[in-house]
């Protein structure tokens, strides 16, 4: 059965799309979590990503997650640079892990480039008093995969210790033709290794729909995510699949606009939208218009009520990050109905 690892930022949308899925799809899901700074408040002034955690850990339960740490400045505080400093083998971020992460969890080992074999096994060695399994994540601009995978050989008694994910980031249709090739270049490297779970992961979804192409009130775009993963498992039936839930994977750069009410629909392998202004009828109009377009392919969620409600005038939440919890919502729902089953 295949297996789904969704890529979620420990910020508050992305955290209530996940929150508000039911109890049994959440069951389904092995998300990989990027911890963030928390809110900051009068109380919690610097954000401390020890309140992330314990967002998180609400949220999940006792379901197992990878965690990480966000490699975004935007969402980043003053405790990262001590994280993610590589002394002694990133000891600082495998202290962390074993102060506040559960046994449960599975910590990412942090990699440098070049490779270098000596830090990778005392990163190994010190998260593994405590944690039965550790996870890599390998963009896939990695120079030195061979080594990584040479280093896991003579490091684990036992590869099924490791979940692993090769990421690819934003990819819109140019950068298809390099991603597709690179990604299969990977899993052929492998060579019949067998990981605890290995998932591809990448985003398609645009900074902004409308630099990207769509119209000023409707547009639709693929989800390459989708597409590569069903280009690679044809050649790799094993292969696990991961996204980052409908969000864009990199820091936003360039002139802050005002936010145009928008509703995404969430669909297998695409999304549309429909974006009004206040002033034309914002997020009830664009609910009505969402729901009655002939694309909308009902699916039972949260997020499914919300345009619902939006589209009889009464709309749950009108700031932009409760639109984007839904997206997320309808994304991740979507997802495990169409891979986990």
């Amino acid at each position: 059965m295949t297996t789904y690892l969704p890529i979620l930022r420990s910020r508050a949308a992305e955290l209530r799309g996940l929150k508000e899925l039911p109890e049994n799809t959440r069951d389904r899901l092995f998300p990989i979590v990027e911890l963030t700074r928390s809110r900051r408040t009068s109380k919690n002034p610097g954000g401390e990503i020890r309140k992330s955690v314990e967002a998180v850990c609400e949220i999940m339960g006792k379901r197992p997650f990878v965690v990480d740490l966000t490699s975004l400045e935007s969402l980043q505080n003053s405790e990262f640079e001590h994280l993610l400093d590589d002394s002694d083998g990133f000891k600082a971020w495998a202290d962390f892990a074993k102060a506040l992460l559960p046994e449960r969890c599975v910590p990412i080992l942090h990699l440098l480039e070049p490779f270098e074999f000596p830090a990778f096994q005392s990163q190994v060695r010190q998260l593994r008093e405590k944690f039965a399994r550790v996870a890599i994540r390998v963009p896939t601009s990695y120079r030195d995969f061979d080594n990584l995978l040479q280093a896991c050989d003579q490091t684990f008694l036992n590869l099924t210790d490791v979940v692993l994910t090769l990421d690819a980031g934003y990819v819109n249709q140019n950068g298809m033709a390099g991603t597709l090739p690179r990604l299969a270049e990977m899993l052929e490297a492998l060579g019949g290794r067998q990981f605890c779970n290995v998932s591809v992961a990448a985003s398609s979804f645009p900074n902004s729909v409308v630099s990207a192409g769509g119209d000023d009130e409707v547009g639709q775009f693929p989800l390459y995510e989708v597409v590569l993963w069903n280009e690679l498992q044809k050649r790799f039936a094993w292969l696990d699949y991961g996204d980052y839930a409908a969000i864009h994977p990199m820091d936003f750069v360039g002139t802050v606009t005002n936010w145009v009410p928008r509703v995404d629909v969430m669909l297998n392998d695409s999304f549309y939208y429909h974006r009004y202004r206040r002033s034309d009828g914002g997020y009830v109009r664009a609910a009505q218009e969402a729901r009655r377009d002939r694309r909308y392919a009902p699916l039972v969620s949260w997020a499914q009520n919300n345009i619902e409600a939006a589209a009889a005038g009464v709309p749950n939440g009108r700031s932009p990050s409760f639109w984007i919890a839904n997206r997320v919502n309808f994304h991740l729902a979507r997802q495990v109905a169409r891979v986990v089953g």
